[in-house]
């Protein structure tokens, strides 16, 4: 590829970037005053949600142009000149975040509960089918891999906020979920330090930390929803995915050492 083609590549890409958060977040504002328009909180709530979304997804646009380099076939080493259809479907469990946060928050005044769930559901679905899109179409790239992880832990740590803010979790669980997402972001932080780059590594036992994690949520969701009592079921479960967490932290930590070790020194 001549430089003039990998400069129209280039641009071509982050035109696509520039447009796919933009119609994400336009999608978001949507989304938001439909639940808001037919619950009718749209004056409480509209001068949380525009901030708080608009300043994520410009963090989004400036993060993807950042690591505009690892828009590439893995398989391959091809570089992409747009955006790819697994990493929109990424992108739009991204790009839902904040605006979860803020329906979560509202639906302890309103009645949203329900279709609230259909959209947690949906959120969930995408995460099983980016993976396996990029992989059937042999889409997976650097990037691709990145968000999904970042928006697995993104997911998580707003999940925990809500469920705390609902009383759901009890405070130890939050402070367990959220120093294992604490030591996941410093180990990461050393790494770019260390590599100058991203490169997530997934353990079994991470896989596991993040799907216990992800039921016991979801069952704590259909409990909110349903307003079911506090059943004693849910505290075992609650124990059973913390024992599961401190496991994972300790698999974590074995990874990270073994991946820093080799790793070369940055230059």
């Amino acid at each position: 590829m001549t430089k003039m083609e990998e400069g129209q590549r280039i641009a071509s890409l982050r035109r696509s970037i520039l447009f796919t958060t933009s119609a994400f977040f336009i999608a978001q504002c949507v989304l938001f005053l439909i639940f808001a328009m037919s619950a009718k909180f749209t004056n409480n709530y509209w001068t949380i949600f525009l901030p708080i979304s608009a300043g994520f997804h410009v963090f989004l646009l400036i993060m993807l142009l950042l690591f505009q380099d690892d828009f590439i076939i893995e398989t391959s080493g091809r570089k992409l000149a747009r955006v790819n259809l697994a990493n929109v479907i990424t992108l739009s469990r991204v790009s839902t975040m904040p605006t979860l946060l803020v329906l979560v928050i509202a639906a302890k005044h309103y009645r949203i509960r329900i279709p609230l769930l259909i959209l947690v559901a949906l959120i969930f679905l995408t995460d099983f089918f980016d993976g396996r899109i990029s992989r059937k179409t042999n889409q997976v790239t650097r990037v691709g891999r990145m968000m999904d992880s970042a928006s697995d832990y993104s997911l998580l740590v707003v999940l925990s906020v809500i469920f705390r803010y609902y009383s759901l979790i009890p405070g130890w669980f939050f402070v367990l979920v959220l120093s294992r997402l604490g030591i996941q972001a410093a180990m990461m932080a050393v790494l770019i330090a260390v590599k100058r780059r991203i490169e997530p590594k997934s353990t079994f036992m991470g896989k596991v930390t993040v799907a216990s994690i992800m039921v016991l949520y979801t069952l704590e969701i259909i409990k909110l929803v349903f307003q079911a009592p506090p059943l004693f079921i849910f505290r075992i479960a609650e124990w059973i995915v913390a024992i599961i967490i401190v496991i994972g932290i300790f698999d974590k930590i074995v990874s990270f050492f073994d991946t820093l070790k080799g790793s070369p020194a940055a230059k």
